[in-house]
């Protein structure tokens, strides 16, 4: 099969630089083309059998093999957004406020490693490519910045209540590490007795929650560092609903709710005349269904209002 490899990556090519989709965000052109392939499923199937594609492959290992491809240029795509989203160093002042839990020591280039190596899994991949959006796209930076400068409602929850008291920088790139961690609420773990289950598959249950949560911080350490056990709780509890959980951190409402605002992020959207600004108009649209999405209204309402005053 790997002989047919660099055939079916020219054909991967020729899938991603459609002009059709060359206006469709990363995060959703996966998407786009597995649709395609999908709906093309029996034309495809017959193209691969002609002698200038390829002959002697069935169609479940040509499938596999087009399925291999476009993950590896999702990848790379991916790649280039994490290199430029997570820099090259952290910043001292976030290392400070967690010294009392042995410091936030992630390696950023083992981190981007396996952050991709997690991608090959589309599961784990869905989760990600709001994350990594929203890492891309500043938003944790943008919004720190001006949460902190108006001192409301969002400031007083992390600032004062979770003691983040850092600058905006180092704030917003304290969020997007906590965004980055916030999928490995899904991930599987591996070994006994917790193999197959996730951290959100075991959080009813207290005793083995717990023993998942400390399995987690090992793994973490063991792969990229050490990753402060309140900030894996913050990641954590981003992927839970504020009305049945309503002590989880100001850190974990904002993320929760810039990761989902990302996953809809269009950097190429028009603004019509007299019509909402983007981000202004996803946090009015989901002031109306908060509950229902696990958000809090009152971050809703404040982002809002950044968002209307700054044209964002």
């Amino acid at each position: 099969m790997e002989q047919h490899r660099p055939k079916m990556k020219e054909f991967v090519d020729k899938l991603w630089a459609n002009p059709v989709i060359q206006n469709v965000p990363l995060h959703k052109k996966e998407n786009q083309i597995l649709g395609f392939i999908r709906e093309n499923q029996r034309n495809l199937q017959a193209a691969f059998e002609q002698p200038r594609f390829f002959p002697g492959l069935s169609w479940d290992d040509s499938l596999r093999l087009l399925l291999s491809e476009l993950t590896d240029t999702i990848l790379h795509a991916y790649d280039k957004r994490l290199v430029a989203g997570l820099g090259t160093s952290l910043s001292p002042e976030i290392n400070g406020f967690f010294s009392g839990e042995g410091g936030v020591a992630v390696n950023l280039d083992s981190f981007r490693q396996w952050i991709l190596a997690l991608m090959r899994n589309k599961v784990m991949r869905d989760q990600y490519l709001p994350a990594v959006e929203a890492v891309h796209a500043k938003f944790f930076e943008r919004y720190s910045r001006e949460i902190l400068e108006r001192r409301k409602l969002i400031y007083i929850d992390i600032v004062r209540r979770d003691r983040l008291d850092m600058a905006p920088d180092s704030l917003g790139q304290y969020l997007g590490l906590v965004a980055l961690l916030r999928p490995m609420s899904f991930f599987k773990f591996e070994k006994d007795p917790l193999q197959g289950q996730s951290l959100k598959d075991l959080e009813k249950n207290t005793r083995t929650f717990q023993s998942a949560f400390s399995e987690m911080q090992i793994l973490l350490r063991d792969e990229i560092g050490n990753v402060p056990p309140t900030m894996l709780q913050h990641a954590f509890d981003s992927t839970r609903g504020v009305d049945e959980n309503p002590d989880i951190s100001g850190a974990a409402r904002l993320v929760n709710i810039l990761v989902n605002r990302a996953s809809e992020y269009d950097p190429l959207q028009k603004q019509d005349r007299g019509a909402e600004s983007p981000d202004k108009s996803w946090f009015s649209i989901n002031r109306r269904t908060a509950r229902y999405n696990g958000y809090d209204s009152r971050f809703l309402e404040e982002l809002y209002l950044i968002a209307g005053e700054e044209g964002w």
